[in-house]
Parts: structure tokens; C-alpha cells; sequence
């Protein structure tokens, strides 16, 4: 009898490491690069909101105008923001600048990923922006899965808007964001993990491409091998595969078997189903709970 109640107590002692795991929050930064110009500060409050709203997730917002941070490490997800004209470069924000690009040259491999937008107002609702809540929380969602443990996002736009984000892309070693496009949709990767077909639509006269609204000028985004070593694959582009890497709007480290850049050495893995980190926990410890068991009916 007491080896019964052993065993009980051992499996209850299991659920409750599984439900303290799944408790656990994913802490994103959603991070402003400032807060000059309210109708852009409010955009990017929704789109944070896509994030928060998913379940699992939380979100702190913050301006970089405003203050040093130095914490960066307690979040597993950081998103930069910039909408703002001028050239963003108060003593607080160059200082975040820097700690964020210590913080992401720092991380681990299944941490260091990122996700650059040179469209992201087109996430935000109104016209001529159109919502993208599926695309922006695949965007979270996809920096937690197949090993990741999370990363960074940089969004922007046209030139205007670039000058305060490019400072992170250089303390990181990418390229620039570039450029003033004149488009209203970008061409998606439908074999990128970013993509979701929730958020996106069939492309204007071009039968069988799915795309994503670009309806803000956008600029390039970095994509090709960067300085820093890693490779920025195309997302969404504007004109064809051939030209993809000169004109991405959104570009990734994730990788995609379109472009071939993954699964080679060197390379992020191509997407495969996975068990969830949780459930392999779980068939961990039910294999231990079993073990044990049959160790005390001996």
C-alpha cells in the first residue's frame, strides 16, 4: 500500500511540474523608439496588443526616449519599433540602442533569431493600413517554436523612419533597413515558418502567390549573409524569388527550403513537426513515473 501511495504522490509531484511550466509566461519588450509622434505611438500599441493577446504571452511596453534600461535579459523576446522621424539619437536612446545589441550578441543559438520588417504600419489597422493580427502573432509565436527560445524583432519602414533602428542593426552587425518603395503588397514565402495564411491574401493578378498589404512606401529590409555571420531569408519581397534577397520587405534568420537556406551546416533546420518542449518534458517524467514503479512493485 505505501509503495502505491509512493507512486501517487510521485505522478502528482510530475502534474504539478507540468503546470508550473506551462504557467510561465513569455516575456516580450515591446519597445518604442520614441514617443514624438502619437497617431504612429498608438499603431504600435495595437500591434503590441496582437502579442499580448495571446495566451502565454505577456507584453511590457516602453519608450527609448525616455530612460536607460539595463534588463533586457529578463525578457525572452525583444521588438523595436520605428515610426518616428529625426534622427533618434538622444543620450537614452543610444545607450538602449547599445544594450540591446549587447543583449542580442550575447544570447545563445536557439535565442539569437531575428525577424526584420521593413512594412510593419501595415500591420496596424486603418486605412491605408490594413490589421495583420495572424502575421504579428506568428511572428511571436514562431521565435518560441522548433528550438527557439526566443529573439529579436526590428520593424520600420520608409526612409523617413529608419535612422533610430539602423543603430541597432549596426551595433548588431546587418545591414541597414533601405529605401522608399512605392507598393501596395509584398509576394510571402508560403515555405517560410513566418508564414500564415491567416494573414495574408491572393495577390493581385498573380494567380497562386499569396501576399501580405505594403500599402505604407515601405523599405528594404536587410537579407543575404550579414556581417555578423548569420543569413536573413526573404519573407515577403517585391518582384520574383530571382530578386528576392535585393528586394525583401520582411526577412528572417528562420530560414527556407524556397530559398535553400536551411537545413545545411550552418543553417536553421527546415520546418518539421515537433513534439512541444512541454510534452517531451511530460513523456521525460512519465518514463521516470514508470521506471520507478515497476522499481517498487519489485
Amino acid at each position: 500500500m505505501k509503495y502505491r501511495s509512493g507512486f501517487r504522490q510521485f505522478c502528482f509531484a510530475i502534474i504539478c511540474t507540468l503546470t508550473s511550466l506551462s504557467a510561465q509566461a513569455v516575456e516580450i519588450l515591446f519597445a518604442h523608439v520614441s514617443n514624438s509622434y502619437a497617431p504612429y505611438h498608438a499603431d504600435g500599441d495595437e500591434i503590441a496588443g496582437y502579442v499580448n493577446s495571446l495566451a502565454g504571452y505577456n507584453v511590457t511596453i516602453r519608450d527609448l526616449n525616455t530612460a536607460v534600461y539595463n534588463d533586457y535579459g529578463s525578457f525572452d523576446q525583444v521588438w523595436v519599433y520605428d515610426l518616428y522621424q529625426g534622427l533618434d539619437n538622444n543620450a537614452s536612446q543610444v545607450a538602449n540602442y547599445q544594450n540591446i545589441s549587447s543583449w542580442y550578441n550575447g544570447l545563445g543559438m536557439t535565442q539569437q533569431n531575428l525577424i526584420v520588417d521593413g512594412r510593419i504600419i501595415s500591420s496596424a489597422t486603418g486605412a491605408p493600413w490594413h490589421a495583420e493580427p495572424a502575421w504579428i502573432q506568428n511572428y511571436a509565436l514562431e521565435l518560441m517554436d522548433n528550438g527557439r527560445t526566443g529573439g529579436l524583432f526590428l520593424g520600420t519602414d520608409h526612409s523617413p523612419y529608419q535612422s533610430g533602428i539602423n543603430q541597432i542593426n549596426a551595433g548588431i552587425n546587418i545591414s541597414p533597413f533601405v529605401g522608399d518603395v512605392s507598393s501596395t503588397y509584398s509576394v510571402v514565402d508560403t515555405n517560410s515558418p513566418l508564414y500564415t495564411a491567416a494573414g495574408t491574401f491572393d495577390c493581385p493578378g498573380d494567380p497562386g502567390k499569396r501576399c501580405i498589404w505594403d500599402n505604407s512606401s515601405p523599405g528594404y529590409a536587410p537579407a543575404g549573409l550579414q556581417a555578423n555571420g548569420q543569413t536573413l531569408t526573404p519573407v515577403a519581397y517585391h518582384g520574383t524569388t530571382n530578386d528576392a534577397f535585393e528586394n525583401a520587405s520582411v526577412s528572417s534568420t528562420l530560414g527556407s527550403s524556397t530559398f535553400g537556406t536551411c537545413g545545411n551546416p550552418g543553417q536553421p533546420p527546415c520546418e518539421t513537426p515537433v513534439p512541444a518542449p512541454l510534452l517531451l518534458i511530460g513523456v521525460g517524467l512519465f518514463a521516470l513515473a514508470w521506471s520507478q514503479r515497476r522499481v517498487l512493485k519489485r
